[in-house]
């Protein structure tokens, strides 16, 4: 009798098991990404950075999507604001959330700790590109937000061709730096931007104003004629195409919204919409389900 209580207790919790197994499966195959940690040592300091991946592995010819968020914010932070998650969620891309030094970046001479401590950012983001895409064999964009953006334009001027592609959103590059290569590039911008001025006279602390350093990027990029918008509700993006070295350039410019990352409003795209649209050259469409 004895004997028959032991086989029914491992009879029932072999069931608890396999129950429990099944139940993991199903929670594994609803979820649509993953989230992992990386760490490596880049000029004397640990530097970290999180990779959000599809669940389902991605074609060779997905991007991936380098994102250096604003100051002050952590990547918890610059994901809930930025909208890319939905991409990778839908097997488009996956990203890559650097950590900044102290939640910010050293675009030469701003910004925070980073600045100040004269952190070699351009050495992380040199050494972080192989880590992530060895044999730089997939697409690999970059965007950044504020002060991320300036040090996206510190790596186009200081160092072109790291990043396929650049997206830059509420920035400027900073005194002395100038994008002098051909490069394909998107800056966003709003109209009512606090920091960033849209033209100049306009209030904002930042120089140029962002009417004018686009002005500078089609220099660069020797793009011809007046550029082709098209409006998308209180949004309109310019485009040039055809540029030199086969580059492209685009100005995506809010009428609202201050110094923020623009978000879905109305009729009116999300910032990672168009990038996504800039980047992969395709229709501008709703953020995945």
């Amino acid at each position: 009798m004895k004997r028959k209580l032991i086989f029914a207790i491992a009879f029932v919790c072999a069931i608890a098991g396999v129950l429990a197994a099944g139940a993991n499966i199903i929670n594994a195959t609803e979820r649509q990404s993953v989230t992992a940690t990386y760490s490596m040592r880049v000029d004397g300091l640990t530097r970290s950075w999180e990779q959000v991946v599809p669940v389902a592995p991605l074609p060779k010819s997905a991007p991936i999507i380098v994102v250096l968020s604003g100051i002050n914010a952590s990547t918890a932070d610059e994901i809930q604001r930025d909208n890319f998650v939905p991409y990778v969620n839908a097997d488009k891309t996956e990203l890559v959330y650097p950590t900044g030094y102290h939640e910010s970046w050293n675009a030469g001479g701003c910004c925070g700790k980073a600045a100040a401590a004269n952190v070699n950012d351009v050495a992380f983001l040199k050494a972080l590109v192989p880590r992530v895409d060895p044999g730089h064999t997939r697409p690999i964009y970059l965007v950044g937000y504020s002060n991320g953006g300036r040090m996206a334009y510190r790596m186009a001027c200081s160092d072109p061709g790291v990043f396929d592609e650049i997206a830059v959103a509420k920035a400027d590059p900073m005194p002395g730096c100038v994008v002098t290569k051909p490069q394909t590039i998107m800056q966003v911008a709003s109209k009512d931007d606090t920091a960033v001025p849209y033209k100049p006279g306009d209030s904002g602390k930042e120089t140029p104003a962002a009417t004018v350093q686009i002005t500078r990027l089609r220099d660069a990029d020797e793009c011809a004629g007046s550029g082709v918008t098209t409006a998308h509700g209180s949004m309109a993006v310019t485009s040039w195409t055809g540029c030199a070295n086969g580059t492209r350039l685009s100005f995506a410019l809010w009428d609202t919204g201050g110094h923020n990352f623009p978000p879905p409003k109305g009729s009116t795209p999300a910032a990672a919409q168009v990038i996504w649209s800039f980047f992969t050259q395709t229709a501008l469409k709703p953020l995945p389900a």
